[in-house]
């Protein structure tokens, strides 16, 4: 089958771009060919149908009258909205090639360009198109998006944001999300995991990157915590920080934290807090994301993949409030390095029953309003700090763990275990209560 995987932006190294890439893989292991569809592009190429962008610059102001403040009449808003949905229509129309299957990410279900759920919503009708609904993250589950602005909008959000449609299969990425999208909307779905490649090369210190610690002002016997995820409010980064505060009162060697994601647009006044934040804290914070890409390339300067930061780190913090699955997770389990978590409610109902062993700061988390900031009690870092202390004083226990970690993994969330899961999916003859797809 031709088939493509649509979103806002493919090729980056948030969450949603690197799992397009590995259902890319899977889909043309299982003989189908496969095209990338996105509003931008990074370390991908694909068809470029600009008006998707989160980025456009009608979108920005769209959003902004949708969840911020209504600045102009519903009636201008809407007419605004119409015009815009017309245009990535268009767009989708002249640029398009004949497709068997659409594999929808996040459009359906996000809510940060509206639009553009309206009109591949309209598009796919109007063509008859086989679609997948890849719901990596619903609208509900952002505060930003509990309080629509105008009645409009709550009737997008309805209708849209899942579309109901007897061509469009609807997968979910975890249990929690499947029965929250069943209460709401009434529908359906598969629950597919978010994945791994563990069997490709492992990350290690190689030519490339043998430098990468001298570049960042790290010394070879410094303890690195890495932490890999994008810079926006949910991921809690100021937990990590305060844990490795704590942590560096417990260990003799210099502590460096490291930051490898990018801040989203929209984060900008957290990302400034979270600089404000690393002038306090008693280790040196690398924002060191300028330099990382999803793949390593030398242009003007040199690149660095986000996976030569696993490669140089020491421990890896992952302390995000609210996940649909967890990516630097299962990367931090292939990386077989020990893992710090605050339990956030995926990882308790779909991820801990798989039997990881992490070093945990429990799933409490308190707002301080005075600095905008979340944080954990000063008795859960404490713990937490001392049981990490205690692995990496003993090589023998963290390298059973880590090993065990591995295996897990390996087990449950492989890309073996996706080609099974979308083998199945696009089997027509388990298909046959929702649309049927063409042999191969």
């Amino acid at each position: 089958m031709k088939i493509a995987l649509i979103h806002f932006r493919a090729g980056f190294t948030d969450g949603v771009s690197l799992e397009m890439e590995k259902w890319k893989r899977v889909l043309e292991e299982l003989g189908h060919e496969v095209m990338y569809v996105a509003g931008e592009f990074d370390q991908a190429e694909g068809i470029e149908i600009r008006s998707l962008s989160m980025n456009d610059a009608t979108n920005l102001q769209i959003h902004k009258n949708a969840f911020e403040k209504l600045t102009v009449s519903e009636r201008t808003f809407q007419e605004m909205f119409e015009n815009y949905a017309g245009r990535i229509e268009a767009e989708l129309r002249e640029k398009l090639p004949r497709l068997d299957l659409l594999i929808v990410n996040n459009i359906f279900s996000l809510g940060f360009n509206l639009a553009a759920a309206v009109a591949l919503a309209k598009f796919v009708r109007d063509k008859n198109l086989k679609v997948i609904a890849h719901h990596h993250d619903f609208y509900w589950e952002r505060e930003r998006y509990s309080a629509p602005r105008c009645e409009y909008v709550k009737r997008i959000l309805e209708e849209y944001l899942p579309p109901r449609d007897e061509l469009i299969l609807h997968v979910t990425i975890n249990r929690l999300a499947q029965e929250e999208l069943r209460r709401r909307k009434n529908t359906d779905s598969v629950v597919v995991p978010n994945v791994f490649d563990f069997n490709q090369p492992a990350w290690r210190i190689d030519e490339y990157n043998l430098d990468l610690r001298s570049v960042l002002g790290i010394s070879r016997d410094d303890l690195v915590i890495l932490h890999a995820t994008r810079i926006v409010p949910r991921k809690a980064i100021e937990i990590a920080m305060d844990f490795v505060a704590h942590l560096c009162e417990r260990v003799e060697k210099k502590v460096h934290f490291v930051l490898a994601g990018f801040p989203e647009m929209e984060s900008q006044e957290y990302y400034r807090k979270i600089v404000r934040k690393a002038e306090s804290m008693p280790y040196e914070t690398h924002f060191a994301f300028e330099m990382v890409r999803s793949e390593r390339f030398v242009n003007d300067r040199k690149y660095y993949s986000l996976w030569d930061m696993y490669a140089i780190c020491d421990v890896i913090t992952y302390t995000s409030l609210l996940e649909g699955w967890g990516n630097q997770l299962i990367e931090a389990v292939f990386a077989k390095k020990p893992l710090v978590v605050f339990e956030y409610p995926v990882y308790k109902s779909d991820i801990a029953p798989l039997g990881f062993q992490f070093v945990s700061l429990g799933d409490t988390a308190h707002y301080d309003e005075t600095e905008g900031l979340y944080r954990v009690d000063a008795q859960m870092l404490n713990s937490a700090a001392e049981r990490l202390k205690e692995l990496l004083s003993d090589p023998s226990e963290l390298s059973t763990i880590v090993e065990k970690n591995f295996e897990t993994g390996r087990t449950h969330l492989s890309l073996e275990r996706l080609k099974l899961l979308l083998g199945q999916i696009l089997n027509p003859k388990n298909l046959a209560t929702t649309f049927s797809l063409p042999e191969n």
